[in-house]
């Protein structure tokens, strides 16, 4: 049987990997997003379809190629406006991959008519402007208090956005004063209203930190908050401020100048005002260390108090102590008199026997006598008691007169 090459199959290479269709498109799509972040694109609406769930699908195309959009109907909701066919339009979009289909495509965060393009170029040049000129750096923002007592509120009293906010701070931190500084949101006279309720916050100086809040809009609707005057005022504020413009896609030139920018006006309240739950659990955990603190201190105390009583003497234990010592001296001084009394005693025994040795007496009572010559003179040797001489022996009992018949020396001498 003879093989026909052209259709057989080669056989698989076991060095490549293997993958199924559902994990390639998850890896497509991850690496998409990862490589290029949120930007702009701008085209022709085209093929646009709105869905019964509110979604809209479309593409943005233009002289040279299309790509397919989704938009979801949050934030289709947000806009303001009701996109069209044929309408051009700058979008702002996450490149991603619908996996399902494994179609390249666009999802939408927000959409800007074709006729506010040039409002979008002067939203960049101001922020490139403010920019420069330092308004937005993070060194010279101020720190938020932490439990503000009063809290200005700048927004129109009108909008859903106070109300949203005065029930977040009603739950959150009923303890504040909440000042109302109404003003303008949006149209022509809003810039002016913003600038001077910021400045009449300061000039007032009741509040610890002024809120200031906006529902969502167009870029055209939240121009106010990107006009060089306003941001210049929340720059040049003394008090801190805290941003709530919008929705969390909306950012404004005030949002970047503010000294702390929220999503939205109702997480500018959460932010601005701690959780009173939250509060009192801190202080609950504050007065248990505080308790545990001071019954430390007074146990420590009380040991200190415990050591100096322990050292403390009443005057009668002092005078027993000293009458003990005195016994203990008396009885040291009489063992010492007795010991040296004694050593005294022994000392004269023994000068008495030495003295004893040497009484002239003594030898006489053994049978010795003293000799003596006529003058008184001892005679100790023959020398001194020539014969027919007179010498006197002297006992033990009394004198004897002698005369010397004879002298012989001894010559054992």
């Amino acid at each position: 049987m003879v093989s026909n090459t052209l259709f057989d199959e080669p056989a698989p290479s076991h060095d490549l990997p293997v993958m199924s269709v559902s994990d390639l498109n998850a890896a497509v799509r991850s690496q998409l997003e990862s490589r290029f972040p949120l930007l702009w694109v701008e085209g022709e609406i085209a093929q646009l379809t709105v869905a019964s769930s509110g979604h809209m699908y479309f593409s943005l195309k233009d002289t040279g190629a299309q790509v397919r959009c989704a938009l979801f109907r949050t934030r289709a909701a947000r806009l303001g406006w009701q996109p069209r066919q044929g309408d051009k339009v700058r979008a702002k979009v996450q490149v991603t991959l619908y996996e399902a289909r494994g179609e390249f495509q666009l999802t939408v965060e927000t959409l800007v008519k074709g006729g506010l393009g040039a409002l979008y170029e002067r939203f960049i040049r101001l922020k490139t402007e403010l920019e420069a000129a330092g308004l937005f750096d993070p060194a010279r923002k101020q720190a938020l208090p932490a439990f503000p007592r009063r809290i200005g509120i700048i927004t129109s009293p009108q909008a859903a956005a106070l109300h949203d906010v005065m029930t977040t701070l009603a739950r959150r931190a009923p303890y504040a004063q909440l000042i109302l500084y109404p003003t303008l949101v949006q149209g022509a006279e809003a810039t002016t209203q913003i600038v001077q309720a910021i400045a009449a916050a300061n000039q007032h100086g009741q509040a610890d930190v002024l809120l200031l809040c906006r529902g969502g809009g167009s870029l055209e609707d939240l121009w106010s908050f990107n006009e060089a005057a306003v941001v210049k005022a929340i720059a040049a504020s003394q008090l801190p401020i805290i941003a709530g413009i919008g929705h969390e896609t909306d950012t404004t030139l005030a949002d970047l100048a503010a000294d702390v920018r929220a999503p939205t006006p109702t997480a500018a309240a959460e932010l601005i005002a701690p959780d009173k739950a939250r509060l009192n659990a801190l202080i609950e955990g504050n007065q248990q260390r505080l308790q545990h603190l001071v019954m430390r201190r007074i146990n420590d105390a009380g040991m200190k108090l415990d050591g100096y009583a322990a050292r403390l003497r009443s005057p009668a234990a002092l005078l027993d102590r000293q009458h003990d010592r005195l016994n203990q001296f008396q009885t040291r001084l009489k063992l010492w008199s007795q010991r040296a009394l004694e050593r005294e005693q022994r000392h004269l025994s023994e000068l008495g026997l030495r003295l004893q040795a040497l009484d002239p007496n003594q030898p006489l009572k053994r049978g010795y006598a003293l000799v003596t010559d006529a003058h008184g003179h001892l005679v100790d040797s023959i020398s001194k008691a020539p014969v027919h001489s007179q010498v006197q022996l002297r006992l033990s009992d009394g004198k004897l007169q002698a005369s010397i018949i004879s002298a012989q020396p001894d010559t054992n001498l």
